[in-house]
């Protein structure tokens, strides 16, 4: 229309002024004609010359490569939207870049237009732009085959985005983590750029299940699950391990096994679950190969003269590790490594070592080894604890083989296993023999209770306790003797003070069911089958006694349960 410009007869698209508007149109007509109509805009300009375009409303120029991108991509109706510069130079003085609502295109000779967006315009950014380690984009973002994330490749490697978190591979890392299987293998995304180690030769990525440490001496390999908690703990790259030397080898059972510069490390694949996603884990440090064999509900590790022998006791992750002396030729000590995440920490008392959450509560705990020789007599055994790792100075005994076991377990049940509880400690030390023959009743005694009665709240005063005390005692009693038994539940008692949730009322509880549970072991002398049912008969019948110190509690006959409640 003579005499009006475009602003005057239609609306400016949001976040244009009319002065704006008005200089695009001014710039469209001062452009050479011979273009064409490109349609890729709502109003592409109509006599745009051949290098460069204007798109109303915008006041800006796209020229070149960047234009014919930016027209692939849609123009002003692709996600890009409209352009916010014109053509600019970088800071190498060869490369181009344009400016759009959504992000820039940039330009050089040898990488070719791409658009940079989002976290991967972020990631790229925070690391130099074309200038860092990445260069210049050699791609468009795409979709990778999970159909969820997404990746871009560069000159110097590739931004990996999922869940809002974008970050670069690159190199020898990358070649490794491609070998695993890239974000569908069992690494996972990478969850940090590549980061440059305090030596300042070496380079590592973290990923969501693990890391990948890379050096001119050791090459890139990644460290995972177990392992990666007890190396972390032990310091990295700076402890006495070193750098991982070869990838990590799973052996049957759940072994896992690494070769670092300096030691292996061998995980044993138990570990004590404490929060979502969070475990405490052992393993055995080594200078040489050890023989991973699977054994009835664990593992163990065969080295010269010696095995680390790791077995589930129980259905809440409990688990026994013993180290045994096979003959002359098994070293004076032994090892053991502790793997946590970060957030905990690790610390030593004189019975266990204790894994500690931010607020300072206990949530596992494993007990310092007893030692005992083929005769049931006490071997001595000291213990160092630094950093991560347990040192054992193990003693010795004419009869072989000689065996020193100790419990893992949660925090809530540190103090009903006797390797872990001070009372019950100080019973084994005095009566070695029976205590190695029961020590671990209890792992039964808590998972046939709990079988029995799944649908009952897990609680210290109801049936599922009162069965498990009945059947633990009984066992203790068949297995040992009745003195034996009376003498270790006393002393669980006597531990089970100072937990948060002890109170009176269930401590003579369990004093009148412990006392059921020796009676049953006496009259069901080599049953343990009929043991453990009359027990659990026993808790199914279970009398509800709110205030058990108004009955009898001498309990003579030992034929009955008394619950505080039922549920």
């Amino acid at each position: 229309m003579p005499g009006r410009m475009r602003s005057d007869c239609e609306a400016i698209p949001k976040g244009f002024t009319k002065k704006q508007a008005d200089k695009a149109e001014t710039m469209e007509a001062a452009l050479p004609t011979g273009s064409g109509e490109t349609g890729a805009g709502p109003r592409a300009a109509s006599d745009a010359a051949p290098g460069c375009q204007v798109y109303w409303p915008a006041p800006y120029e796209v020229c070149g490569a960047i234009r014919d991108k930016y027209n692939e991509l849609g123009g002003p109706n692709g996600f890009l939207l409209f352009p916010t510069s014109n053509e600019l130079t970088n800071p190498d003085g060869h490369g181009k870049r344009s400016v759009f609502q959504n992000g820039p295109i940039h330009w050089s000779a040898s990488s070719g237009a791409h658009p940079v967006v989002n976290h991967f315009f972020a990631a790229w950014q925070r690391n130099g732009w074309e200038s860092g380690p990445l260069g210049y984009p050699t791609s468009d973002e795409m979709v990778n085959p999970d159909n969820i994330g997404r990746r871009q490749y560069f000159q110097g490697g590739t931004i990996y985005w999922r869940l809002n978190e974008a970050y670069y591979v690159t190199g020898a890392i990358r070649d490794k983590w491609g070998e695993t299987g890239w974000e569908g293998g069992w690494l996972g995304y990478p969850t940090s750029d590549e980061i440059k180690l305090p030596d300042g030769q070496g380079r590592m990525n973290r990923f969501e299940h693990g890391v990948v440490y890379w050096s001119p001496a050791t090459g890139a390999h990644p460290v995972t699950a177990a392992v990666l908690d007890q190396w972390s703990r032990a310091g990295y790259e700076t402890s006495a391990y070193g750098y991982p030397t070869a990838d990590p080898v799973t052996h049957p059972g759940g072994v896992q096994e690494q070769q670092f510069q300096h030691h292996r490390i061998y995980s044993s694949g138990l570990t004590i679950p404490v929060a979502q996603g969070v475990s405490l884990s052992l393993g055995v440090p080594s200078t040489g190969p050890l023989q991973p064999e699977a054994v009835s509900q664990g593992v163990a590790l065969n080295g010269p003269g010696f095995k680390a022998r790791f077995q589930r006791v129980a259905d809440d992750g409990s688990f026994e590790v013993s180290l045994v002396r096979l003959d002359a030729s098994a070293p004076a000590s032994l090892d053991l490594l502790f793997g946590a995440p970060a957030g905990y920490r690790l610390r030593a008392t004189p019975q266990r070592v204790e894994l500690v959450d931010a607020a300072g509560v206990i949530v596992a705990g494993v007990g310092l080894p007893m030692g005992f020789d083929a005769t049931g007599a006490a071997v001595p055994v000291r213990a160092t604890f630094e950093g991560n790792r347990l040192r054992l100075q193990l003693g010795s005994s004419t009869a072989l083989p000689i065996e020193f076991p100790a419990i893992a377990t949660k925090g809530g049940a540190v103090d009903k296993w006797w390797s872990s509880g001070t009372e019950q400690r100080k019973v084994c030390a005095l009566e070695p023999h029976d205590c190695v023959r029961v020590r671990n009743a209890n792992g039964p005694a808590q998972d046939l209770a709990k079988k029995a009665f799944p649908d009952t709240t897990d609680t210290e005063d109801n049936r599922v306790d009162a069965a498990r005390h009945c059947i633990w005692n009984g066992l203790m009693t068949e297995g040992s003797n009745r003195g034996f038994a009376e003498r270790m539940a006393a002393a669980h008692e006597t531990d089970g003070k100072s937990s948060p949730g002890w109170h009176r009322n269930g401590a003579l509880m369990d004093e009148y069911n412990n006392k059921t549970g020796v009676q049953v072991g006496l009259r069901n002398e080599g049953s343990p089958g009929t043991i453990q049912s009359t027990c659990l008969r026993y808790g199914q019948e279970a009398r509800i006694v709110p205030e058990p110190d108004t009955i009898d509690l001498t309990n003579p006959s030992g034929i009955d349960l008394i619950a505080l409640r039922h549920p």
